[in-house]
């Protein structure tokens, strides 16, 4: 039965009347498809020689990776970014380990053994006396063939074409460099005309017929991985070493150089048995990612993915280096014009002529940069404790963001009395997510953090609101525990184990509990509650709030400025935070889902954290600092870490990153996920740790702890002294630098938290501070 086939409107293509009936045609097959695969960045006349039947463009998250330290021969040394572009998760993240690893004992050099790219032609004749007699003419006339291959291209300099003869059957290998193009459709267009001059030629000169040629009769490796290409090259062939110190091997890749190598050297043998090409842990995740940075031919990731890893033993660490036979790439040419791919190569300092061997030393830096990261993270358990999964039970039909509508809205806020016009949603993009929903969005996909929108009422007024999708606590646990497995596999264990004791258990019941309660005594230091979601077998917990703007804002995300904190204005917010202290106490108004937090259930926890900081923070040279944290364990395994005065809600977490000032003076106090029960003075010592300098004012602090310690009477027992707040507070700041600075500390080895290290000064400062005769 013969078959029409169905005509696609404007095929092939590339004008403005073609790419309309072509996108009409489109959205007839899949509806607004086009609004989706439309470039804001890429025109049609951009991409004329790239591309037939052009639709749009496809967008693939892009990284920024580095910078690693980069010597190149003769050369100062320099700090060198680049960008990947991936969807796997946890990629950027280990090449950046590895980067900062090189670079932190001393860099990577790198060499370039040549540029290659071939093309073989393959001609049949009717014996193989005739093929001989070919391959003869062939290297009787080479300086012919060249200047005739010259005549097609500025760039394609053929060096030489070896022959490999198959009875009848012979196979050329043009061998030319192409400069700084990748060079495969020059030499195609070369070795094509070079052809047709010889069979012409030959023919003429010989009276012996082609029976039949061929432009390449795969032998030329293009886009396949062979022996020969590993072996000989093909495209630019580099190689790139480094080495490790035994410090940074442990420091930063979290193993030791013995593991690394014996799992190396182990894992040979099955490499052989099983016909590797090669040896390499994950290569192809750096190409790959580079080369859709940077426009290369996408179709040869997997031949420049051919690489041999070599690891040695030496006295001060490792020696690494690896090699990159068969690396296609270019810095003119294909897509290496597009806005993008352009602006990267830039990035790189590897843009247009002249830059291609740069190029592919940077590219098989970062490559040994990402074997070394991975290989520490096999050995050590880090690989597959930081692509786990959260399990399941059961499956859960999640909140999907295409049920966040004004409907869903209207429905939810029953603390909202005004009549409601409309709901307008706001990019939530643009919006910073925080700290623990950052980490729980590595382990989940449902919808999780915040939702901005604005309503719009029948008074005329617009009210900005937030709504704040909670994940499960179990979740954050999870995120914390991958961001742990990315430091330290024995401190994710540790997680693990603790897990049901930390403050993150149940957060997401806790917040909700405390805005209701707080909602209901009508606190009026919190964004304005407009309703709250559980539904426990969708995993829904939410909250609808006042969205804070900065415009209505004196101070807001000022954990990094504690200049704004003056005394009256940090008066101001013990009062507020007092209020709530005032309101729940433990044996009287308790909350039900919130319980004190028992620190000393979990000092091996601690234990590993400090153990693990005070090496990773050499650099503060505060080593007695660490040495502190130790003995304040001590103290508590001996003498127990009781507080004197009554147990209350405390929010224990409560820092400028959580807490605003108005602009008419009140404060504004959120984030209540991780609450427990302790004594106030936890919340006092961790904000005056952010608000105030590292070299304390003392006649400031005492004005402001004698400010805390009148309010603090009235919820304590007649016979609670100055004596015994101190001793609280004291107590407090402990807990604070233990439990708390602690995880800032190593999270900062990953995300780096700009205001840490001010904020482990100044709880110290602190601490040494209430030691002086006037706080007695």
């Amino acid at each position: 039965m013969k078959t029409t086939y169905l005509q696609v409107p404007g095929r092939g293509l590339m004008n403005q009347t073609a790419f309309e009936l072509r996108m009409k045609y489109l959205e007839s097959l899949s509806k607004d498809i086009g609004k989706h695969v439309n470039s804001e960045t890429i025109a049609l006349s951009q991409v004329q020689n790239n591309i037939e039947s052009f639709i749009g463009t496809i967008e693939i998250p892009l990284g920024l990776i580095g910078p690693i330290l980069f010597n190149d021969k003769n050369k100062t040394p320099e700090w060198v970014h680049a960008a990947i572009a991936t969807t796997e998760g946890a990629l950027a993240a280990s090449m950046n380990r590895g980067s900062k690893a090189i670079s932190e004992c001393g860099g990577f050099k790198a060499h370039i053994v040549h540029q290659k790219m071939l093309r073989t032609p393959m001609f049949t004749f009717q014996s193989m006396q005739e093929a001989l007699e070919f391959d003869v003419w062939i290297k009787n006339n080479f300086k012919q063939i060249k200047k005739i291959t010259q005549k097609h291209s500025n760039y394609a300099n053929l060096h030489e074409i070896n022959s490999v003869i198959v009875g009848k059957i012979i196979h050329l290998k043009f061998i030319y460099s192409t400069g700084d193009a990748s060079g495969q459709n020059m030499t195609t267009s070369c070795t094509w005309n070079a052809c047709l001059w010889i069979e012409e030629k030959f023919q003429k000169q010989a009276e012996i017929e082609i029976l039949h040629f061929v432009i390449d009769g795969n032998g030329s490796s293009d886009k396949k991985v062979s022996y020969y290409a590993l072996q000989n090259g093909r495209g630019t062939y580099a190689i790139s070493e480094c080495f490790l110190t035994h410090e940074v091997i442990e420091k930063t890749l979290r193993t030791n150089a013995e593991d690394m190598f014996r799992s190396f050297n182990h894992s040979m043998a099955i490499s052989r048995l099983d016909g590797m090409i090669g040896y390499n842990i994950n290569v192809a995740n750096t190409i790959a990612g580079i080369f859709g940075a940077t426009g290369q031919d996408l179709a040869s990731i997997h031949e420049s993915s051919t690489a041999v890893l070599q690891m040695e033993k030496t006295a001060t660490g490792l020696y690494v280096s690896l090699t990159l036979p068969n690396l296609v790439v270019g810095t003119v040419g294909g897509g290496t014009h597009l806005p993008v791919a352009s602006k990267i190569l830039e990035l790189m300092d590897c843009k247009g002529a002249g830059k291609v061997a740069r190029f592919a030393k940077l590219i098989s830096g970062y490559a040994l940069a990402l074997e070394i990261s991975t290989l520490a993270a096999i050995v050590s358990g880090q690989f597959a404790r930081a692509h786990q999964k959260l399990g399941r039970n059961k499956p859960v039909k999640w909140l999907l963001t295409s049920e966040i509508n004004e409907a869903f809205i209207k429905a939810n806020i029953p603390y909202f009395k005004e009549k409601i016009i409309s709901v307008t949603f706001i990019d939530r993009a643009k919006l910073d997510n925080g700290i623990l929903t950052e980490l729980t969005s590595k382990v989940s996909k449902k919808v999780i953090g915040f939702v901005q929108a604005e309503i719009k009422t029948i008074s005329g007024e617009t009210h900005p609101i937030l709504l704040k999708s909670k994940a499960l606590g179990a979740e954050l646990l999870e995120g914390l525990r991958f961001m742990a497995s990315n430091v330290n596999v024995a401190l994710a264990d540790t997680i693990n184990r603790y897990k049901h004791l930390l403050e993150y258990k149940d957060s997401h019941l806790k917040e909700i509990a405390v805005y209701e309660a707080l909602n209901e005594i009508a606190y009026p230091f919190m964004p304005r509650l407009y309703g709250t979601v559980n539904r426990s077998k969708r995993e829904i917990h939410l909250l609808i709030m006042e969205r804070l703007v900065c415009e209505k804002m004196d101070v807001f995300n000022a954990e990094d400025t504690p200049e704004k904190w003056d005394v009256p204005t940090l008066k101001n917010i013990i009062g507020s935070i007092h209020l709530v202290h005032a309101s729940f106490l433990e044996n009287n108004n308790k909350i039900p889902k919130i319980e004190e937090l028992n620190y000393m259930e979990l000092i091996e926890l601690y234990q590993v954290f400090i153990d693990l900081n005070r090496k990773d923070y050499d650099y503060f040279e505060l080593d007695n600092r660490f040495e502190e944290m130790n003995n304040f364990i001590a103290n508590w395994e001996q003498n127990g870490a009781k507080p004197r005065g009554k147990l209350t809600l405390i929010h224990n977490d409560f820092n400028p990153r959580n807490v605003g000032v108005r602009k008419n003076g009140n404060p504004c106090i959120y984030d209540w996920e991780l609450a427990v029960y302790g004594v106030p003075q936890r919340d006092i010592f961790e904000f005056l740790a952010f608000s105030l300098q590292s070299e304390i004012n003392e006649s400031d602090l005492l004005n402001l702890l004698k400010h805390h310690y009148n309010l603090v009477k009235s919820i304590n027992d007649k016979g609670y002294n100055w004596n015994d707040y101190i001793y609280d507070f004291e107590l407090s700041g402990q807990l604070f630098l233990v439990s708390r600075v602690n995880f800032y500390l190593t999270g900062s080895t990953l995300v780096n938290y700009s205001f840490i290290e001010r904020v482990f000064k100044t709880s110290f400062s602190i601490l040494d501070a209430i030691k002086q005769k006037q706080f007695a």
